[in-house]
């Protein structure tokens, strides 16, 4: 039997970094858009103000993770099913912004189900097996 490796708190931490930075953009655009912003200001303005936004999210996270790395690296646990749940969480949002930056981009808003439902199928794949892999969670057993 082939022994699962335990990955450490600062790599679990670094996917979920990542991942937060790359879908920042849609998560703030679907924050802008449960507060009605586009009626406000232009779709423009509010995805630059989101890029704004994720590049000093990017900058502080990077530096804090650097500085960290060290003591996070010594952390280990059998399974992280809180930062799971977060990068759920992060995937759900961040595939609900691109449904939005769809329709800010000029798409009919008939065809954002054609948009999301493809997207959270492939993003759940992804999910599954990072779960698997990398936070040793197993979605079928339980």
């Amino acid at each position: 039997m082939k022994r699962k490796k335990v990955y450490s708190l600062f790599h679990i931490n670094l996917i979920l970094f990542y991942t937060s930075s790359v879908l920042m953009i849609p998560m703030l655009v679907v924050l802008a858009y449960i507060f009605d912003l586009h009626l406000a200001t232009s779709p423009t303005i509010i995805i630059a103000i989101a890029g704004m936004i994720t590049l000093v999210y990017f900058t502080i996270g990077l530096l804090y993770m650097i500085f960290k790395k060290e003591q996070l690296k010594r952390k280990l646990k059998p399974t992280y099913i809180k930062e799971f749940s977060t990068l759920f969480i992060i995937n759900a949002l961040g595939v609900l912004g691109i449904g939005v930056l769809f329709i800010y981009l000029g798409g009919p808003d008939r065809y954002v189900p054609h948009v999301i439902i493809p997207l959270f199928l492939g993003t759940y794949l992804l999910i599954f097996i990072a779960g698997d892999r990398f936070f040793n969670i197993n979605l079928l057993r339980k």
